[in-house]
């Protein structure tokens, strides 16, 4: 209520300031003989009750009685009987503080005051449909970024859950059997589910802390498949300050390893490029496909959830700003990914 209560004061203020505003246009506006001045601020004087009168029936009542619900006819009706009483009324007094005759009815002296009445109403109908366009496109604009900050949490989310089942069943392989590695994979573990938890959810991060999630997620990669595995990951050597947006990198190391690695492939290889210049990020992930399945297996990786993730994700923060690449082969899969620093 006292929230109401200010608001109500707020526009009242301003309106009171814009007819005193108007007013002291019309009469600054004044460049005649300076004896006819006093004259001209009484007769703008008389007429401004008018002003106003014309400017509330017809923003206030008018427009949105009649003109926004769609009814024309009433609003013609009401907008020619409201002005017509107004330009007989204001002769009326005319007439009696001037001692002039009222003349019989002229179309253009009508048009004419009609036009007067009704120019601050225009104004005033032209700023308040500026504020309510404007309003709505903010109502749009945040409307839009709460759709946009929700996907992007629920395409965060889609980090892959077999990745977490099949690494603590080999953590609990290890803890059981006292291997001297429980402790490391329990620490990366914990550094990657911080990062998807909690760092993630940033718009954009330092990209070393999105490497040293990738490094992580290697390692315990790297316990699951053993031997067989060959992969390499070529980084920056030095310390970069570039910004990236959270999981991003990970989520399609996560698609290699998801396509590249599982299966019954002999001797599954990722090879994995990050580096950067000045103007942009560039990623390279390279790994070899499983193709026992008769092209199942590699249509999924081009069209499955994983990759439409990415693309989305894409879409959604770097739009304009990336150039995605697909080299697809017989034997294996190449993406590139170069993303413009914001």
């Amino acid at each position: 209520m006292k929230l109401y209560k200010i608001y109500t004061q707020s526009r009242i203020l301003q309106h009171i300031t814009f007819w005193i505003a108007l007013f002291a246009i019309y009469i600054l506006s004044y460049s005649g003989n300076s004896e006819y001045f006093i004259y001209y601020a009484k007769n703008n004087g008389l007429k401004f009750p008018f002003y106003i009168v014309a400017a509330y029936t017809l923003n206030y009542w008018q427009v949105p009685k009649f003109l926004s619900k769609k009814k024309y006819t009433l609003f013609i009706l009401t907008f020619v009987l409201t002005s017509f009483t107004l330009v007989f009324l204001f002769k009326l007094v005319l007439n009696i503080q001037s001692g002039y005759e009222m003349h019989v009815f002229n179309l253009l002296s009508y048009l004419s005051k009609t036009l007067m009445f009704y120019t601050p109403a225009l104004l005033i109908y032209g700023y308040q449909t500026h504020q309510k366009q404007q309003q709505e496109k903010d109502r749009l604009l945040l409307l839009r970024q709460e759709k946009l900050d929700t996907e992007l949490k629920y395409l965060k989310a889609q980090l892959n859950p077999h990745f977490l089942f099949n690494t603590l069943n080999n953590l609990y392989s290890f803890v059981i059997n006292n291997s001297p590695k429980a402790g490391d994979m329990i620490l990366q573990l914990s550094e990657i589910l911080d990062y998807v938890l909690y760092k993630s959810q940033a718009s954009f991060i330092d990209i070393n802390e999105e490497i040293k999630c990738i490094e992580n997620y290697i390692s315990l990669e790297k316990i699951r498949y053993g031997e067989r595995l060959h992969i390499e990951l070529h980084k920056p050597t030095t310390i970069v300050n570039k910004q990236v947006a959270p999981l991003l990198l990970l989520s399609i190391v996560e698609n290699a390893f998801k396509h590249g690695a599982s299966g019954n492939l002999a001797n599954p290889t990722i090879k994995i490029s990050i580096h950067t210049d000045q103007e942009a990020i560039y990623f390279d992930v390279w790994n070899t496909k499983n193709n026992n399945l008769q092209g199942t297996l590699n249509d999924s990786y081009k069209e499955g959830i994983g990759l439409s993730n990415i693309k989305r994700q894409l879409n959604l923060l770097y739009p304009d700003k990336h150039v995605l690449t697909i080299e697809d082969t017989t034997n294996d899969f190449n993406l590139k990914l170069q993303l413009k620093i914001i």
